[in-house]
């Protein structure tokens, strides 16, 4: 056993670097740095608990900046045209606002009306479909008694244990949909604020770095929120025109619910390149409810959409803004929905703009200028 004295000034020089080693490994105050760790965890953990605790309020926050990123290039362009900041600022918001009014009074009404005659004819339509050919055809391919199977699951909707399942759920539903409805209104008024207020949250930021670098800085944040709101408006416009190809598209093969499927498709087609293959699937088989021709039309047509949608459409709306590479949209995509759902397979993309843009101008240039290796 080694019990030379590590102050013995004839002992080892291994024995003396060992030592060495060990007091830099070991704090100097063990209980005292035991504590500080401990408070340290328990200062995270509060921290965790809270922040899960106001994760509707930060999400509502998160989803306001990036909608007036999205507004930001509209009071550029204005500014483009000599109109002066505040001035187009206010046109947006006003813009803004009016589509708010439009889809509560106007979009919801007409979604709400449609579902309930969706509801109403249900009975109607299942026995229209029981009666058609095809249904026919399949049903005795498959050897099953498919109006049987209805039936029964009918009747088991109508039982008490179901009922009170249902109404329990319908009243679950209406606290969701009066929540949607008031964090709807608080990110829009949260998007008007920062519409409002971009530019001064951008300065009062770049005050928070040193002097010598706020020009830099400031220029990289003009990029990233450029290239953010870029990304952000052409996603809306693709969708938007997405949606009013299946608003067509519905329209023609007879659906009974054009404008809730317009809807879905608005936000599903959100997310990009997987969005419209998604959407592909679900509005098929709701068009196989009308009739197998109705859905078969819709799916080529639909399909046929997404292909000039792929070459023409989005190069022409997003240019330079969507430079971000395919495999990277759909990993961002994938990563983003499964941490946050829907909301962060949406912002997703913008993020890995972000962090791209700052790779390119940051990361690499250093990488450049460090020619010599490091003296060792």
């Amino acid at each position: 056993m080694d019990v030379t004295d590590p102050q013995d000034p004839v002992a080892p020089p291994t024995t003396l670097s060992r030592w060495g080693r060990l007091q830099r490994v070991l704090p100097a105050h063990p209980l005292r740095s035991g504590f500080a760790v401990a408070l340290g965890v328990l200062l995270a953990m509060a921290l965790a608990a809270t922040i899960a605790g106001i994760s509707t309020v930060l999400m509502s926050i998160f989803l306001g900046v990036f909608l007036a990123l999205g507004l930001d290039p509209a009071v550029r362009a204005l500014e483009r045209r000599g109109v002066r900041r505040p001035i187009g600022v206010a046109i947006v918001a006003v813009a803004f606002l009016l589509l708010v009014v439009a889809i509560l009074l106007v979009v919801v009404p007409a979604i709400v009306r449609q579902l309930a005659a969706v509801v109403v004819g249900a009975p109607e339509t299942i026995e229209s479909m029981q009666q058609s050919q095809w249904y026919l055809d399949l049903e005795r391919n498959l050897g099953v008694d498919l109006s049987a199977v209805v039936a029964e699951g009918v009747q088991s909707l109508t039982t008490l244990s179901s009922f009170l399942t249902i109404s329990g759920g319908v009243l679950k539903a209406g606290f969701g949909v009066i929540g949607a409805v008031s964090s709807f209104v608080m990110v829009s008024v949260l998007t008007l604020y920062f519409v409002a207020s971009l530019e001064s949250i951008k300065q009062s930021a770049a005050r928070l770095v040193p002097a010598y670098r706020r020009a830099s800085f400031s220029r990289l944040l003009d990029e990233v929120t450029s290239s953010v709101g870029g990304v952000v408006a052409g996603g809306v416009t693709l969708s938007s025109i997405n949606a009013a190809v299946v608003l067509v598209l519905q329209l023609l093969v007879g659906s009974p619910a054009p404008a809730v499927l317009a809807i879905a498709a608005f936000f599903v087609t959100l997310v990009p390149m997987i969005g419209s293959l998604v959407f592909l699937v679900i509005g098929g088989i709701a068009t196989l409810f009308v009739s197998p021709t109705a859905a078969l039309i819709f799916v080529i047509a639909y399909f046929a959409y997404i292909q000039i949608e792929a070459y023409v459409v989005t190069p022409r709306v997003m240019g330079r803004a969507a430079a971000v590479p395919s495999v990277l949209v759909i990993i961002g995509a994938m990563i983003g929905a499964t941490l946050l759902g829907l909301l962060g397979a949406l912002v997703a993309i913008p993020i890995t703009a972000s962090i791209l843009i700052v790779i390119r101008q940051v990361w690499i240039p250093r990488q450049d200028s460090e020619t010599t290796p490091p003296i060792e």
